[in-house]
C-alpha cells in the first residue's frame, strides 16, 4: 500500500467518507500544495522594481531624458507610467520632464533585463514627479 493510499484509507475510516471520496480529497489536498509552493517560487523569482531618485541631467525633445544613480545611467524614453499630485498617467509623458528649466528631484522605478544574447539594462517602468 503506498503512502497516499494509506492515508486515503486513515481518512475514510476516520471520516466516515468511502475509499473512493477519501482518495480524491487526498490528491486534491496534495494539488493545492504543490500549486501554493509553485506559487511561492515563482513569487520569488519575480522582478520587483528597485526605487530610486535622481535629478535628471539631460532632458532632450522628443521624449527622451536621462539619469544617474550609483554609476548607471537610466534612460528614460517615450511613453513611460507616471505620477503626480493628479494621480496615475498612463503611457505619457511626465510633465516634470516636459520643461528642462524646471528640473528637480524624480523618483523612478527600473528593473534589470537581459537580453537573450547577454546584453543587460535596467528598464525605467514609471515615474514619480515631485509635488
Amino acid at each position: 500500500m503506498t503512502a497516499g493510499a494509506a492515508v486515503a484509507a486513515g481518512l475514510a475510516k476516520a471520516s466516515g467518507l468511502n475509499y473512493k471520496a477519501s482518495r480524491v480529497l487526498v490528491a486534491f489536498v496534495v494539488l493545492c500544495l504543490i500549486a501554493g509552493l509553485a506559487f511561492l517560487a515563482g513569487e520569488r523569482r519575480a522582478s520587483h522594481p528597485m526605487v530610486l531618485t535622481g535629478i535628471p541631467a539631460a532632458i532632450g525633445q522628443d521624449d527622451v531624458a536621462s539619469v544617474t544613480v550609483n554609476g548607471w545611467t537610466y534612460g528614460i524614453s517615450g511613453r513611460v507610467t507616471w505620477f503626480d499630485s493628479q494621480g496615475m498617467h498612463d503611457s505619457s509623458w511626465p510633465s516634470c520632464l516636459s520643461n528642462p528649466a524646471r528640473r528637480g528631484q524624480i523618483t523612478f522605478g527600473a528593473i534589470p533585463v537581459t537580453a537573450p544574447g547577454g546584453g543587460s539594462w535596467r528598464q525605467v517602468v514609471w515615474v514619480r514627479c515631485p509635488g
